[in-house]
């Protein structure tokens, strides 16, 4: 297992390394892989590894391969909307502010501007010197979408939904991870909210998208479900019937029939090292999840789940993210990667999150 885990370290060891110092303990490292691991069974351990090991490519953004797709970002919003060039297009935008300090939004605001002066030799206090035509809302997740569609809303009412309304403004939200699913719920949301169309105004780019709508139809025929979505099993069922029971509620619980992944889909596994690993792997980090839970004497959070966190009105195993980021980790990811309390060591801990 020892060179498993140092080919995790070579692809996860900058994560969270700004933050080093004297309040934070280290970077990862063997031993700290190695002391998460051994949190599993003896059986399971060198399986986890070489499956982690089989994903960690495809889903650990690094700081340098994200920035790099991000500083090309704006060439492709300088084509997609007719300009002549980047500068133009700054000039035109308003790049949105909404979140408090010490947020991600703030992180990716002073991101963005070191990359648009290296590259244009401009700032972000340059941009939108004209008749602004564009918003460019940051962040770095894109989960269930609740934040996006209330500042958006927030933006929109601040100026005159009629004014707006007549502006033609176009919205381009950019995240480093995207969630397909809450990409269409909160499409629909904001229309229901403002009474009339926006989609056509919104227009959303990403480094990496989690293809994780369960919906099967003519326009998701073939989702990639790259992300953790177990197949129906008693683990699952015993879960579901503990997290209704868990808390009284003022409201029906729902999805349900999303909480399950279709067996037949994907139609070709290419997240996966195999369908077979993928079963396997799936249903170990939600059993160890619920066994996490479990533990916790006295359970607050309702929107928690084994495989990261929901709306609490779903009756759902989580979101199942599979996707990290060198600065934080989603708690919509599985909590055997970020829990840190009741006695489990996290492969990742979080970064300004309460442990409850």
């Amino acid at each position: 297992m020892e060179e498993l885990i140092e080919k995790i370290v070579e692809i996860i060891g900058d994560y969270r390394e700004e933050d080093i110092n004297f309040l934070y303990r280290q970077r990862i490292d063997s031993g700290h892989v190695n002391k998460w691991i051994q949190q599993f069974e003896e059986k399971d351990k060198e399986f986890i590894l070489t499956e982690l090991l089989h994903l960690l490519p495809q889903s650990y953004l690094s700081k340098e391969s994200t920035l790099r797709i991000l500083g090309k970002e704006f060439e492709t919003l300088r084509k997609d909307f007719g300009y002549e060039s980047v500068k133009e297009f700054l000039d035109e935008t308003r790049f949105l502010d909404c979140q408090e300090a010490g947020k991600s939004q703030k992180v990716f605001l002073g991101l963005i501007d070191t990359i648009i002066q290296d590259q244009y030799d401009c700032s972000l206090e340059d941009c939108g010197q004209k008749e602004i035509k564009n918003w460019i809302y940051l962040d770095d997740v894109l989960a269930s979408g609740g934040t996006f569609r209330k500042d958006i809303l927030t933006e929109i009412e601040s100026l005159g939904n009629a004014q707006f309304k007549e502006s033609g403004i176009r919205i381009i939200a950019s995240f480093v991870i995207l969630h397909s699913w809450a990409t269409s719920n909160v499409q629909f949301a904001i229309d229901n909210k403002l009474e009339y169309k926006l989609s056509q105004r919104l227009k959303f780019y990403r480094v990496a998208k989690i293809d994780n709508n369960p919906n099967i139809n003519y326009f998701n025929s073939n989702p990639e479900f790259n992300h953790i979505y177990p197949i129906k099993s008693d683990i699952g069922d015993e879960f579901l019937e503990f997290i209704e029971g868990a808390f009284e509620r003022e409201y029906e619980m729902r999805n349900e029939k999303h909480a399950f992944r279709n067996s037949d889909h994907p139609k070709k596994e290419d997240f996966f090292s195999s369908p077979d690993n993928r079963i396997r792997y799936e249903n170990i980090l939600l059993k160890k999840g619920f066994e996490i839970i479990q533990s916790i004497d006295n359970l607050t959070a309702k929107s928690l789940r084994p495989l990261g966190m929901t709306p609490p009105s779903y009756k759902t195993l989580g979101t199942g993210s599979h996707f990290f980021t060198w600065r934080n980790i989603s708690n919509t990811c599985p909590i055997v990667f970020w829990w840190g309390a009741n006695d489990w060591f996290p492969l990742f801990p979080v970064k300004n999150r309460g442990r409850n």
